[in-house]
């Protein structure tokens, strides 16, 4: 029974450093990926740290022999995107004449814009962001996402036509 104490805390203390390298090494990444994503700071701090957060709580089960990036990719993502649907929920809840003093110009290139990106699908987004924002080439961002070149380099192709066309 002694030795199975051992095991467990030597498989904890594993896994803690695992988790500590990961931070070391991706926390810039993560934090660029959502600043793209978000293009404010603290909101890109917040979801950096919420990604970390969730591959704390979710340490035990993720499988350390493989990349991790691609795994806090997907969570920022997903934790950009919930936190665009609040903002929508709370905008489309305001009242409209905090819209008056808004160009309506801007207002409207906005909303076809917003629109636009709404076909987008995740992939087509994230691929979008990490090439024409961030600047990696198709080959990080596949290794990056856990996909090929080719089918990062078909949903940029797809993203961009339909902004094109939009």
């Amino acid at each position: 029974m002694n030795e199975d104490v051992t095991t467990q805390v030597a498989t904890a203390d594993m896994t803690d450093f695992a988790y500590e390298r990961a931070y070391d090494r991706h926390w810039s990444d993560v934090f660029r990926f959502a600043l793209a994503w978000t293009n404010e700071w603290s909101a890109a701090e917040d979801l950096a740290q919420e990604a970390f957060l969730r591959l704390w709580d979710n340490r035990r089960r993720v499988d350390w022999d493989r990349p991790v990036l691609p795994w806090l990719l997907v969570a920022t993502r997903r934790l950009a995107t919930d936190r665009f649907r609040k903002l929508r929920r709370r905008l489309v809840a305001m009242p409209s004449a905090a819209s008056a003093t808004i160009d309506p110009a801007v207002h409207d290139r906005w909303l076809d814009v917003s629109a636009a990106l709404a076909y987008l699908s995740p992939l087509e987004r994230t691929a979008l962001v990490m090439t024409a924002l961030e600047g990696a080439t198709y080959d990080e961002a596949a290794a990056a996402l856990d996909t090929t070149a080719g089918a990062l380099r078909a949903a940029v192709s797809r993203a961009r036509t339909k902004l094109e066309t939009a």
